[in-house]
């Protein structure tokens, strides 16, 4: 078994794989405002006993590197699990991002992700659309990273609007159809039908900037949610990152026991 743990501005996701990648359990906590100690991170994570098996390698993609020490030496733990350090070499993906060291690691492990998850995109050119705390397209060309986007994500744009028209907190409700007719129909109108036109329209642009036609993968909190949205074919798995992470780990797992 490996766990995979990806750290995030707003949420912490903890991902334990069995042997073949499978995700057997997964829990999600929320970002620490702070930097943690090794304990309170375990006690922050509250992980139940399975997730805490002696020979269990830890793979962690992190966005909040202020944090990720405390966080390593929590999953170490007394144990001393192995712990599989990732960077941006780690991912078998040529970064034609400027400069490659502001891609986030998160960005490589959804576009390696996709081509565990989905075969038939291994050498074709395809689009990560991670629907989180930000709305991020990830442009890939056979395993070159060439760029993309990044937008305000969906929940927080409902609760930026919630705040400044003094709204309370505003339901996530599924927008029945575009021409809102009260101020609910109207913000998810805006919010959520429009920011799943914002990234059909910039797929689209892409494309003939590209001059080839893309397959849209979608992945992160949303996407199932605005899946019924999307009116083009597309790809779904919520948990790309998890399983481009259990890959690379796994890999490199491999290379130090002399395996590959």
């Amino acid at each position: 078994m490996m766990i995979t743990v990806k750290l995030g501005v707003s949420r912490v996701s903890v991902a334990l794989h069995d042997a073949s990648g499978r995700i057997r359990s997964l829990l999600v906590r929320k970002t620490p405002r702070k930097a943690l100690s090794p304990a309170e991170w375990k006690n922050h994570l509250a992980l139940p006993p399975v997730f805490w098996e002696k020979d269990c390698p830890v793979g962690i993609v992190s966005v909040v590197p202020a944090f990720t020490a405390g966080l390593e030496k929590a999953l170490s733990g007394p144990e001393k699990r192995r712990i599989v350090l990732l960077d941006r070499s780690s991912w078998g993906l040529k970064i034609l991002y400027t400069p490659p060291s502001s891609l986030g690691l998160d960005r490589l492990a959804a576009s390696r992700g996709a081509m565990e998850r989905f075969p038939d995109l291994e050498g074709r050119t395809y689009v990560v659309a991670d629907f989180g705390t930000h709305t991020v397209l990830t442009v890939v060309d056979g395993r070159s990273v060439l760029g993309g986007s990044i937008a305000l994500g969906i929940g927080p744009q409902l609760e930026t609007i919630s705040q400044r028209l003094v709204l309370g907190k505003v339901p996530l409700t599924f927008p029945k159809k575009p021409l809102g007719e009260t101020t609910l129909e109207s913000l998810t109108s805006g919010v959520i039908l429009g920011t799943v036109r914002g990234v059909e329209g910039l797929v689209g642009e892409m494309e003939e900037s590209l001059g080839k036609r893309m397959m849209l993968v979608l992945t992160g909190g949303f996407a199932r949610y605005v899946r019924p949205l999307i009116q083009r074919e597309c790809y779904v798995d919520r948990h790309l990152i998890h399983r481009g992470t259990w890959r690379v780990a796994q890999e490199a797992g491999q290379k130090d026991k002399g395996q590959v």
